[in-house]
């Protein structure tokens, strides 16, 4: 089977200074991938790179699906979260998905996007009220709610979770694993790692521009002799 993802000897340095160096990944299809690492350990910039919002150095490869990260073709196939999510403040939530839905030729309709927000702990009615009266939170859900919506097999969330409070959270969990059954890929960065341990097939750590662990949370506990992820990933950057 074609990997969902396919990262091989990917290489990004800004001035002379590397962010990234010679990084390998591998996400096979329906499969949830969280990458974890501290402020500035390269995870939005990796993210930019699958979406080729910014171009690798020479020799590396990125593949979407089995189609080159530059083919307008992979693009098809998935839908993004950024970390810093705005919205107009003069539109409503409702405006918004709408607009979402139309860019790209889709009709989730009003119920499967009312579900999806209530299931978020986000009051449907809200939606038809304008963004500039929502907090944090709410636009944090608004952008998840636009993901979710979507008919894609690849969804990329950088820090999905931030901004949502531990009853959000709690949701959006229950969320990912219901979409367990959906064929659905998932990568995302955090630095949340116990969301992480409840969620991922996948797990990567990635320091100082090195993907310096990839695998499954079991085999990572099992790896470092670590009781939870947060011990194990403090083990692996302290080498």
């Amino acid at each position: 089977m074609t990997p969902a993802l396919s990262i091989s000897n990917i290489s990004y340095s800004v001035s002379g200074l590397e962010i990234l160096k010679a990084l390998n990944l591998e996400v096979d299809e329906q499969r949830y991938c969280a990458i974890a690492g501290v402020n500035g350990a390269g995870k939005s910039t990796l993210i930019k790179l699958i979406l080729d919002l910014i171009r690798p150095q020479p020799g590396g490869e990125i593949r979407v699906f089995g189609f080159d990260n530059q083919d307008r073709q992979c693009r098809d196939q998935l839908t993004y979260l950024p970390e810093k999510f705005n919205v107009k403040k003069n539109i409503t939530g409702r405006q918004y998905l709408d607009f979402i839905a139309a860019v790209y030729h889709q009709n989730p309709g009003r119920k499967k996007i009312d579900e999806l927000a209530e299931r978020l702990d986000f009051p449907s009615r809200r939606l038809d009220s304008r963004v500039g009266g929502y907090s944090k939170g709410m636009v944090q859900k608004l952008g998840l709610v636009s993901c979710f919506m979507l008919e894609r097999r690849l969804l990329i969330l950088d820090e999905p979770l931030s901004g949502l409070d531990p009853r959000a959270r709690y949701r959006f969990k229950e969320l990912m694993r219901d979409e367990k059954s959906s064929a659905r890929t998932v990568l995302y960065s955090t630095h949340l790692l116990t969301d992480a341990e409840d969620l991922c097939d996948r797990f990567g750590i990635l320091h100082d521009g090195e993907m310096k662990y990839q695998g499954t949370p079991d085999d990572c506990l099992q790896h470092y002799q670590a009781e939870t992820l947060e011990q194990a990933y403090m083990k692996c950057i302290s080498e």
